[in-house]
């Protein structure tokens, strides 16, 4: 599946864009690569044109005071490419078993 990583200074200025201004967040959400190449990221056109129609489509943008409050989450998950661990699922693990480390389970 293809990823998406942005150097932090990018990801800083989009998550800026995509918290304040209106304008680029349609642009954001209608031309998502041009968008990209507004606030700095340089990539591989066909790579960043796949990400885009894979991952990307169908994806409504949260309001901006949820991407502001959202801002280190968010921008740890564009400098790293957005990697995500897929849990096991097995039924024979233990019932209190955590998706994620930072996540805890209500029992």
């Amino acid at each position: 599946m293809p990823r998406l990583k942005l150097e932090p200074a990018v990801a800083a200025r989009l998550i800026d864009r995509l918290s304040t201004d209106d304008a680029f967040r349609e642009r954001f959400t209608t031309d998502t690569a041009s968008a990209l190449h507004e606030v700095g990221h340089i990539a591989d056109v066909a790579e960043l044109n796949t990400f885009i129609r894979i991952c990307f489509a169908g994806v409504k943008l949260a309001d901006k005071n949820t991407i502001a409050n959202a801002r280190q989450q968010v921008h740890a998950m564009l400098v790293t490419g957005g990697h995500q661990s897929v849990p096991a699922l097995d039924a024979n693990q233990p019932r209190d078993r955590k998706l994620r480390d930072d996540q805890i389970q209500a029992a």
